[in-house]
């Protein structure tokens, strides 16, 4: 059986409905939070650091290593907080 490399943007989708409990076509595209072909490179080429951004209600953190990690991110109904990047 052959087993294909998924990259960090497939991990990121799959890792989110997971934690989500949906499947994966009930996620909005990830491309509305991030361009996933810019993550994946920039994941594959940083030797130190973290890629953060908001997806589906979730903080997504790629670290240089490729982890992922998933915060719950609540959502204020009247009003919406600004991601910035340090």
């Amino acid at each position: 059986m052959v087993e294909t490399m998924s990259t960090v943007s497939e991990r990121v989708i799959r890792g989110v409905s997971t934690a989500d409990d949906s499947d994966p076509v009930e996620l909005p595209p990830l491309y509305d939070a991030i361009d996933p072909e810019a993550l994946d490179a920039v994941v594959k080429r940083m030797s130190d650091g973290a890629v953060s951004f908001v997806y589906a209600g979730y903080e997504v953190t790629v670290e240089s290593d490729g982890t992922i990690d998933l915060g719950e991110r609540p959502v204020d109904a009247g009003s919406r907080v600004p991601v910035s990047g340090d």
